[in-house]
């Protein structure tokens, strides 16, 4: 009787402690992971560029328009932890159940635009004014990113500064 009980425990708890491990183990994926973050004009001097990060083949693009010490296309590899810190970042900000928009009233700021896709799954917000925390921690993380060194040009641009 007590070898029934011990087996019928042991069949209640395996279970979880696998689970457990399998969380541990599991690790977000990051090989589709593509995110995009664009920047409009203001009524001011503000930057416009987009960012592009993407996870299949390691890169991440920089394309500069206007007001930014980068003009034209620039290109730099993304290493493994780079990638698994911003697909953390989106994470952990509950990216995918953000609202849409964040507009707010203040019209003369520019529009951010994130596109975040992974698992299937993309999400784009705008946001200009009135963004949550997490949102706007997103955007500074980007735009420090794309204001980080290491950038190539890759392709030559007549409004260039150098």
């Amino acid at each position: 009787m007590k070898l029934l009980m011990y087996s019928f425990f042991i069949l209640l708890i395996a279970p979880c402690n696998s689970s457990k491990k399998l969380a541990e183990t599991t690790d977000v994926s990051t090989s589709k992971a593509v995110i995009s973050y664009q920047t409009t004009a203001c009524f001011g001097r503000c930057p416009i560029y987009t960012l592009t990060i993407n996870g299949e083949n390691k890169t991440a693009t920089f394309i500069g328009t206007q007001n930014t010490e980068k003009i034209g296309t620039f290109t730099k590899s993304i290493s493994s932890k780079e990638l698994n810190s911003f697909v953390k970042a989106f994470e952990d900000a509950q990216f995918n159940s953000l609202n849409n928009e964040y507009l707010g009233n203040i019209t003369d700021f520019p529009i951010k635009l994130i596109t975040y896709s992974n698992n299937g799954k993309t999400k784009i917000i705008k946001s200009r004014s009135g963004a949550p925390e997490t949102l706007t921690n997103l955007e500074k993380l980007l735009n420090d990113y794309a204001n980080s060194d290491g950038w190539k040009k890759t392709e030559d641009s007549s409004n260039s500064k150098d």
